[in-house]
Protein backbone atom coordinates (compact mmCIF):
# COMPACT_ATOMS: atom_id res chain seq x y z
CA UNK A 1 0.00 0.00 0.00
CA UNK A 2 2.64 2.37 0.99
CA UNK A 3 4.69 1.27 -2.08
CA UNK A 4 1.85 2.15 -4.50
CA UNK A 5 1.17 5.66 -3.04
CA UNK A 6 4.97 6.64 -3.14
CA UNK A 7 5.03 5.58 -6.95
CA UNK A 8 1.50 7.71 -7.49
CA UNK A 9 3.19 10.63 -5.40
CA UNK A 10 6.58 10.30 -7.65
CA UNK A 11 4.51 10.20 -10.92
CA UNK A 12 2.49 13.37 -10.08
CA UNK A 13 5.55 14.99 -9.55
CA UNK A 14 7.41 14.07 -12.34
CA UNK A 15 4.56 14.42 -15.15
CA UNK A 16 4.64 18.55 -14.92
CA UNK A 17 8.10 18.20 -15.36
CA UNK A 18 7.96 16.30 -18.61
CA UNK A 19 4.96 18.87 -20.23
CA UNK A 20 7.12 20.38 -22.23
CA UNK A 21 9.73 17.76 -22.84
CA UNK A 22 11.62 17.21 -26.69
CA UNK A 23 10.45 14.00 -26.56
CA UNK A 24 6.58 15.27 -27.01
CA UNK A 25 5.69 17.43 -29.90
CA UNK A 26 2.98 19.73 -27.13
CA UNK A 27 1.27 22.22 -29.44
CA UNK A 28 1.41 26.12 -28.15
CA UNK A 29 -1.03 28.54 -27.73
CA UNK A 30 -0.20 30.20 -31.14
CA UNK A 31 0.03 26.11 -32.89
CA UNK A 32 3.15 25.95 -32.97
CA UNK A 33 5.64 23.35 -31.22
CA UNK A 34 6.58 24.21 -27.67
CA UNK A 35 9.37 23.15 -26.08
CA UNK A 36 12.01 23.72 -22.91
CA UNK A 37 14.97 25.80 -23.52
CA UNK A 38 17.86 25.95 -20.90
CA UNK A 39 16.53 22.89 -19.03
CA UNK A 40 13.21 24.81 -18.69
CA UNK A 41 14.46 28.39 -17.79
CA UNK A 42 12.38 29.48 -21.10
CA UNK A 43 9.59 28.09 -23.21
CA UNK A 44 10.00 28.79 -26.41
CA UNK A 45 7.63 27.72 -29.63
CA UNK A 46 8.00 28.18 -33.10
CA UNK A 47 5.36 28.27 -36.14
CA UNK A 48 6.28 27.68 -39.14
CA UNK A 49 4.60 28.88 -42.42
CA UNK A 50 5.82 29.26 -46.07
CA UNK A 51 9.19 30.68 -45.72
CA UNK A 52 8.48 32.37 -42.47
CA UNK A 53 9.53 31.40 -38.88
CA UNK A 54 7.77 33.31 -35.50
CA UNK A 55 9.53 32.22 -32.53
CA UNK A 56 7.90 33.16 -29.21
CA UNK A 57 9.50 32.98 -25.75
CA UNK A 58 7.97 32.82 -22.62
CA UNK A 59 9.50 31.99 -18.65
CA UNK A 60 8.64 28.55 -17.24
CA UNK A 61 5.79 30.85 -15.50
CA UNK A 62 4.58 31.17 -19.52
CA UNK A 63 5.29 34.63 -19.29
CA UNK A 64 6.30 36.66 -21.98
CA UNK A 65 10.23 37.21 -22.28
CA UNK A 66 11.18 40.50 -24.17
CA UNK A 67 13.20 39.55 -26.90
CA UNK A 68 14.58 43.44 -27.63
CA UNK A 69 18.48 43.41 -28.07
CA UNK A 70 18.66 39.68 -28.01
CA UNK A 71 19.35 38.17 -31.46
CA UNK A 72 18.62 34.58 -32.59
CA UNK A 73 20.33 31.97 -35.80
CA UNK A 74 18.79 28.93 -36.83
CA UNK A 75 19.53 25.81 -39.04
CA UNK A 76 16.16 25.56 -40.91
CA UNK A 77 16.45 21.47 -42.17
CA UNK A 78 14.03 20.87 -44.60
CA UNK A 79 13.34 18.84 -48.00
CA UNK A 80 17.31 17.26 -47.62
CA UNK A 81 18.72 20.86 -47.41
CA UNK A 82 19.95 22.88 -44.76
CA UNK A 83 18.93 26.85 -44.63
CA UNK A 84 20.80 29.78 -42.78
CA UNK A 85 18.26 32.29 -41.02
CA UNK A 86 18.87 35.03 -38.41
CA UNK A 87 16.09 36.17 -36.02
CA UNK A 88 15.21 39.36 -35.46
CA UNK A 89 13.32 40.80 -32.85
CA UNK A 90 9.69 41.29 -33.84
CA UNK A 91 8.03 42.97 -30.64
CA UNK A 92 6.72 41.91 -27.13
CA UNK A 93 8.39 38.28 -27.15
CA UNK A 94 8.39 37.12 -30.40
CA UNK A 95 11.52 37.28 -32.90
CA UNK A 96 11.21 36.20 -36.56
CA UNK A 97 13.10 35.36 -40.04
CA UNK A 98 12.58 34.39 -43.45
CA UNK A 99 14.94 32.25 -45.70
CA UNK A 100 15.22 30.41 -48.88
CA UNK A 101 12.86 27.53 -48.00
CA UNK A 102 9.33 26.20 -48.20
CA UNK A 103 7.97 24.68 -44.77
CA UNK A 104 6.96 21.55 -44.48
CA UNK A 105 5.81 18.54 -42.61
CA UNK A 106 8.86 16.85 -40.65
CA UNK A 107 11.41 19.84 -40.60
CA UNK A 108 13.37 20.33 -38.16
CA UNK A 109 14.99 23.82 -36.86
CA UNK A 110 17.65 24.35 -34.61
CA UNK A 111 17.32 27.39 -32.87
CA UNK A 112 20.59 28.98 -30.92
CA UNK A 113 19.37 32.59 -29.15
CA UNK A 114 21.76 35.09 -27.90
CA UNK A 115 20.60 37.67 -25.23
CA UNK A 116 17.53 36.84 -25.30
CA UNK A 117 15.95 37.65 -22.30
CA UNK A 118 19.13 38.19 -20.80
CA UNK A 119 20.12 34.34 -21.50
CA UNK A 120 21.43 32.34 -24.44
CA UNK A 121 20.11 28.75 -25.20
CA UNK A 122 20.05 25.89 -27.89
CA UNK A 123 17.49 24.03 -28.55
CA UNK A 124 15.70 21.76 -31.46
CA UNK A 125 12.00 22.04 -32.86
CA UNK A 126 9.88 20.80 -35.49
CA UNK A 127 6.84 23.00 -36.31
CA UNK A 128 3.74 21.28 -36.17
CA UNK A 129 1.72 23.23 -39.04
Amino acid sequence: MIRTFIVAVLLAIAIPVLAHSDSKFIQGPNGGHIIDAGGGAQHWELVAAGNELTLFVTDSAEKPVDTAGGKADASVLVGGKTHKVTFAPAGKNTMNASGDFEAAKGMKVIVKTDGVGGESFQARLTPLK
